[in-house]
């Protein structure tokens, strides 16, 4: 009974049924859906409540293993070049698109009174929560895991990431005999709150219908017609990458794009759900080990660490604003202009943490500082859009870092 229940709950039908009355139901009720989204955010706190122990334990276990043994040097050198790779292809598709698109750059007076507006709202309120006038000194400092206990409380997710990091290399390289039972401990609480997550999947298309359902509502008209061009610039560089990931994934495992996708649509669809990638990890998690047949301890390694760093989906939403801000702005978009977004936005994709835009919106200035561009404008840009575009940028995090591993990782 219980295995039929999961089955039908599961079934891509079923969630495919589940988005589209969330969609509807949004559109046609926003007042009753915005009301009942608390369903939909209670699920994703249950789902996040699983998200730091599973990344603490996975890295801490990860870095053990490949500093235990001889193939650490294999590892980070292949982790690196892929990094390398893959961010300089993201860069060039969003610069390559935004030229050819142009957002930005022949807005009517309307528009841009429109803009005007929202932009002197949104700095009276954002100037008070957000400082975004941060050095990359600064950044690298509030990083560095001073206090866990108050960088876990805060969402701190790159110093949880150092800390982690940190232990795991200096257990791996412990000589003491006690070393053993520490990292069972961490792999006993791994496979806890994987199994929490297993049963959390069950009620997967409720959680789905309420959290698409309020962010729909949500959604006003007037701000995305005059944000089309932006928006559709970074559907359509998310959409290439996504194809493009997903052709590797596919011929890297020697099975159909159809089978790929299968196999990792539970990630997806809480990826895009949830607007998270970190909730998504899990499911992937259990995708690349169980479907793909990779080994347990490279998955728990590169996914969780690449989440943390790796984050194209970012990268592409902040060179797109930027790129819209430049032209609005009339700045010149030239090599040196470019070559600041590569590395700003790399930067601030790091700095990034998986929570809501207001949150990651901290960064942002590290973006548009440089280019000489108000902070505060492109803030207020960035939560006008997130709740359209966070979705597939989850997606792409999730399916980009769900590559490398199965590039980097041998199979069982």
């Amino acid at each position: 009974m219980i295995e039929k229940f999961k089955n039908i709950m599961l079934n891509h039908w079923t969630i495919l049924i589940t988005m589209i009355l969330g969609v509807s139901f949004g559109l046609y009720f926003p007042f009753q859906a915005k009301n009942l989204s608390f369903i939909g955010e209670i699920y994703l706190e249950l789902l996040q409540i699983s998200v730091i122990p599973i990344m603490m334990t996975a890295i801490i276990c990860g870095f053990f293993n490949i500093f235990h043994n001889s193939d650490s040097i294999y590892y980070l050198k292949k982790l690196s070049f892929y990094y390398f790779i893959f961010i300089l292809l993201t860069c060039f598709f969003t610069f390559s698109y935004s030229l050819i698109i142009s957002p930005g750059h022949n807005l009517s007076k309307e528009t841009l009174e429109l803009l005007s507006n929202g932009i002197a709202n949104s700095e009276k309120t954002l100037s008070k929560n957000i400082n975004t006038n941060g050095s990359f000194i600064e950044l690298f400092k509030n990083a560095l895991p001073i206090n866990i206990v108050k960088a876990i409380y805060e969402r701190k997710d790159i110093s949880i990431l150092l800390f982690s990091i940190l232990l795991g290399i200096c257990l791996g390289r412990a000589e003491n005999p006690n070393v053993t039972t520490a990292i069972k401990f961490f792999d006993a609480i791994f496979s806890a709150f994987m199994k929490m997550v297993n049963i959390l999947l069950y009620v997967l298309p409720i959680g789905i219908f309420f959290l698409i359902s309020g962010f729909i509502s949500s959604v006003g008209l007037e701000t995305l017609k005059s944000l089309f061009d932006l928006i559709a610039l970074i559907y359509v560089t998310i959409l290439t990458l996504f194809i493009i990931f997903l052709i590797i994934i596919s011929r890297k495992q020697k099975i159909s794009i159809i089978k790929t996708i299968n196999n990792l649509k539970s990630a997806y669809l809480i990826a895009f759900a949830t607007s998270s990638s970190f909730a998504s990890m899990p499911a992937a998690m259990l995708s690349l080990t169980n479907e793909f047949k990779l080994e347990k301890k490279n998955v728990e390694l590169i996914l969780p660490l690449g989440i943390s760093i790796f984050k194209p989906g970012i990268m592409i939403r902040s060179i797109s604003i930027a790129f819209f801000l430049m032209n609005l702005y009339k700045i010149p978009i030239n090599f040196n202009s470019l070559f600041i977004l590569l590395i700003t936005s790399f930067l601030s994709s790091i700095a990034s943490t998986a929570g809501p835009a207001i949150l990651s919106a901290t960064t942002f200035g590290v973006v548009l500082s440089p280019l000489g561009i108000p902070p505060a404008v492109g803030i207020f840009l960035l939560l006008s859009i997130e709740p359209l575009i966070d979705p597939i940028t989850s997606m792409l995090n999730i399916q980009s870092n769900c590559m490398v591993t199965v590039l980097v990782s041998k199979n069982k």
